[in-house]
């Protein structure tokens, strides 16, 4: 098993036609993003222009969560808002313009990819999934089995699992969470 602590801090953005991107992961770690070659991408956006297009990709679901606003957009021709801290599905092939500025949470995965849980809570969980992440919306202390790891908001654990050994999660606050198997 291997757990990373990716801190938002050492992370340098890349822009993209709305803003800025931090990405805290790609896997395979030989992927690619602008080849869209990879089964998962997690990352932190801002928002800085509007309207803004969001970028797509035929083939990938997202989960986008705005973390200091709340998200109005147009989807495929329809007017659609998420207040803040809401987690957002959505196909990446759809056609989507944002109304507003702000900072996401934005995480990419391909179809093949079929058993995930992505979601925003503060309660312990246990799993036995290959790839689990926990993206924190405020400083705490994060427990890994029995290892307690501090991190800043906007750090991101990632727990490779490929033994798929089981894992007892427990965060100190409410934090976005996924458990899949890749």
């Amino acid at each position: 098993m291997k757990i990373r602590v990716l801190k938002k801090d050492n992370i340098t953005p890349s822009v993209w036609s709305g803003g800025k991107t931090y990405e805290y992961c790609i896997y395979p770690s030989e992927g690619s993003y602008s080849e869209k070659r990879f089964k998962l991408r997690i990352s932190s956006a801002t928002i800085e222009d509007v309207p803004s297009t969001f970028t797509k990709f035929d083939g990938f679901r997202r989960y986008l969560v705005m973390l200091d606003n709340t998200l109005q957009i147009t989807q495929n021709m329809e007017d659609k808002e998420y207040k803040q801290n809401t987690v957002f599905s959505f196909d990446s092939a759809d056609d989507i313009i944002s109304f507003s500025k702000g900072v996401d949470f934005n995480l990419m995965l391909h179809k093949d990819v079929k058993d995930e849980v992505v979601e925003l809570r503060a309660f312990p969980f246990i799993t036995q999934c290959n790839f689990v992440f926990v993206f924190a919306l405020k400083a705490m202390d994060i427990r890994v089995n029995k290892e307690v790891l501090k991190v800043e908001e906007g750090d991101c654990i990632l727990v490779e699992n490929p033994k798929k050994a089981l894992l007892d999660i427990e965060m100190g606050s409410h934090s976005i969470i996924g458990y899949l198997n890749l």
